[in-house]
């Protein structure tokens, strides 16, 4: 072999090697930077934790035909929504407040309730919503969630207490409560509860109004009157 070709040899060869070298070195930094032990790429995160969103940026959702709706319809002039839990003492507290300021307003402020069950520190929380939508499909949706709010404690002898006193058909709410659908009824209000950016209850809209955590009566009646006027 020529010597001209062993030099041309020799440089493809380093060529190659500082080439390998150099991704190698690429992939071992990625691994690093971005599959750390115990650690989810970021990209993953990303999607997986959405981006906090500003108070004064959220926007309230649409209203559906399903929702309950109390003091006003679907005619009203403005919408106050209630994100809650049952086992939540701060939302019943918001709850007996908007009970009291909104009822004046003669039906140009309708109230919404929205499920926001905190299952990780509440465990009674989801059966207690489910509870209630089952007492809603026999028209008595209001009438048990006032009750479970009210309650000293929730489980199977509250819910009975109210079912008995509400006179519910206990075949059709023990049947209701074991359906499936209805429990993923609230999941799917807490993902786009989450995915608007909500991580907490109470959280209030009033009109267009986001409000992070309970508000007082005055603060509440300043709120409506806002968005009357607004």
């Amino acid at each position: 072999m020529s010597r001209q070709r062993i030099i041309i040899l020799a440089l493809c060869i380093l060529l190659f090697g500082l080439l390998a070298a150099f991704t190698i070195g690429r992939v071992i930094d990625f691994r690093r930077n971005t599959y750390r032990v115990g650690a989810i790429p970021q990209a993953i995160v990303d999607q997986l934790a959405p981006k906090i969103v500003p108070l004064a940026s959220m926007r309230p959702p649409a209203l559906r035909a399903s929702d309950p709706m109390r003091f006003g319809n679907v005619t009203s002039v403005i919408s106050v929504i209630e994100y809650g839990d049952y086992q939540c003492p701060v939302c019943a507290s918001m709850d007996a407040t908007i009970q009291r300021v909104v009822p004046p307003y003669g039906g140009r402020v309708r109230v919404v309730w929205r499920d926001f069950p905190l299952i990780d520190v509440h465990q009674d929380s989801m059966a207690a919503a489910v509870f209630a939508r089952c007492a809603g499909m026999q028209g008595k949706y209001w009438q048990a969630h006032d009750e479970l709010l009210k309650a000293s404690s929730l489980g199977e002898s509250t819910y009975a207490g109210i079912q008995t006193r509400l006179g519910l058909d206990p075949k059709f709410i023990a049947a209701c409560r074991k359906t499936q659908a209805i429990q993923d009824a609230v999941t799917k209000d807490v993902g786009e509860a989450q995915a608007d950016g909500i991580k907490s209850v109470p959280f209030l809209y009033v009109g267009t109004q986001a409000y992070d955590g309970a508000i007082d009566s005055e603060a509440l009646k300043q709120a409506i009157e806002r968005a009357l006027n607004s």
